[in-house]
């Protein structure tokens, strides 16, 4: 994050140069660019301190809300929940969460349940099989209420995906002309 942060003070692309350096077929450019996409986002945002606090703040609470969910599930297979178990599970879910960022695997699907279990399993009592079952299940509850999340959210703002998935196909398509 910090590196992100203070690329944000140059107009260098080391994504593209770091990329590059391990791999050149398409699908690491591809890659890259999905990353350049997510760093100039993130670069943006440092660039405003009020956006920063407010997008910081929502990541907080959202991400202890996804903490709070495994929590829950872990409870619901009967794991003890010590505060060693809640400290390496902050720690696995926000692993599992950042592995989904690499786009190798559709909605991060697999990638979240692996970092999840090996965190999980090798920093607590709990065994692997009962790691990767509360993985599935932590990350399948998130999917869902995303999904109804975003089924409601759409309703309520009257936004309709087509439209939207349209309308930014179509903004892909215009040309910018050069002034003569």
């Amino acid at each position: 994050m910090t590196a992100i942060v203070a690329s944000a003070r140059t107009d260098r692309n080391f994504v593209r140069r770091t990329v590059g350096a391990l791999s050149d077929d398409s699908y690491a450019d591809y890659v890259a660019g999905v990353v350049e996409r997510f760093v100039g986002d993130v670069q943006t945002v440092a660039a405003d301190a009020s956006a920063f606090g407010r997008v910081g703040g929502a990541s907080l609470l959202i991400w202890s809300l996804d903490v709070v969910t495994a929590i829950v599930v872990f409870a619901a297979f009967g794991v003890d929940v010590t505060l060693a178990v809640v400290a390496v599970g902050f720690f696995a879910v926000s692993v599992g969460n950042l592995a989904k960022v690499l786009p190798l695997t559709p909605g991060g699907v697999g990638l979240y349940e692996g970092a999840f279990t090996l965190i999980m399993a090798a920093l607590t009592p709990v065994g692997v099989a009962t790691a990767l079952s509360i993985a599935i299940v932590d990350h399948a509850v998130k999917n869902v209420v995303t999904i109804a999340g975003g089924v409601a959210s759409m309703a309520w703002l009257n936004v309709s995906l087509t439209k939207a998935v349209e309308e930014s196909q179509s903004a892909g398509d215009v040309e910018v002309e050069a002034d003569d």
